[in-house]
């Protein structure tokens, strides 16, 4: 990994070499390394840190479970990580593809994936290629880096140019949402917790395209790095599990979301 130091992060940014420093020293900027008692090695592919003086109009979205029961869910858990076989990725590929109002067959991903045919335009190969290949490769972390990485893998081939959030507003929200994921969130149930990440992402969408795919992918790492299988929503279907979530990122309820997540875990 490359990186630069704080005057040159300053100049890049915009902002003064004092403020850079403040930024590292508060945890503002990921992956930084401190050298001595001034200087720091950063991230040079970093974006400029969102400044919390000028967000403070954003509210952190207010989330509510329910009552819930987990003991059925906590039965399915396992207690190493899990991993997303090849007829599982086929079928979160197929939902993925149909949420976003794309109609495909599970006998053309299979062979969009086998490289057996190519009945479709390029961009639609990439698309399902690209997303059986992050989904077949599990990176376990949670952070702005790696949600940005997933969506640049997503993307692999199809933009020109680097992934970008698609406002300043966008990137305020979700900076907000990872805020609360490492810190409020954590004392919720997991399976709670991936509906809130899953959820966010989703009415937040960061990013110009693949959100909805960036969405379920942190969906499954969240299940699956506390020991539960991954999930499809095949029984639901797009229209329920919309509504569910309309109902999550609209008036903040995520108790039917919760209780599909539920259903699928233990279902799977």
């Amino acid at each position: 990994m490359e990186y630069m130091d704080v005057k040159i992060a300053a100049e890049k940014w915009g902002i003064s070499e004092r403020r850079v420093r403040a930024l590292c020293l508060d945890g503002k900027i990921e992956g930084v390394r401190r050298c001595g008692n001034w200087n720091w090695n950063i991230p040079a592919d970093n974006p400029k840190p969102v400044d919390g003086r000028k967000t403070r109009f954003l509210k952190n979205h207010d989330l509510r479970t329910g009552n819930q029961d987990y003991k059925e869910v906590d039965a399915r858990k396992k207690k190493q990580r899990g991993k997303i076989d090849a007829a599982r990725r086929r079928d979160l590929i197929l939902e993925i593809l149909e949420y976003d109002g794309k109609s495909y067959t599970p006998e053309q991903i299979e062979d969009v994936i086998r490289l057996n045919k190519q009945e479709f335009d390029l961009k639609s190969h990439l698309e399902i290629l690209n997303m059986n290949s992050v989904f077949s490769d599990l990176n376990y972390d949670v952070s702005e880096t790696a949600i940005r990485n997933v969506n640049e893998k997503l993307m692999f081939n199809i933009l020109s140019s680097g992934i970008s959030f698609k406002s300043d507003r966008a990137q305020a929200e979700f900076n907000a949402a990872l805020l609360q994921y490492s810190n409020s969130w954590n004392i919720i149930h997991p399976v709670a917790r991936a509906a809130f990440l899953f959820s966010e992402i989703m009415r937040i969408q960061p990013f110009e395209q693949a959100n909805t795919a960036t969405a379920f992918y942190f969906l499954e790492v969240e299940l699956l790095r506390n020991g539960f299988p991954a999930v499809v929503f095949t029984d639901v279907g797009s229209t329920e599990l919309k509504a569910a979530l309309a109902q999550a990122m609209i008036r903040g309820n995520t108790k039917n979301l919760i209780d599909m997540i539920k259903e699928a875990v233990i279902k799977s």
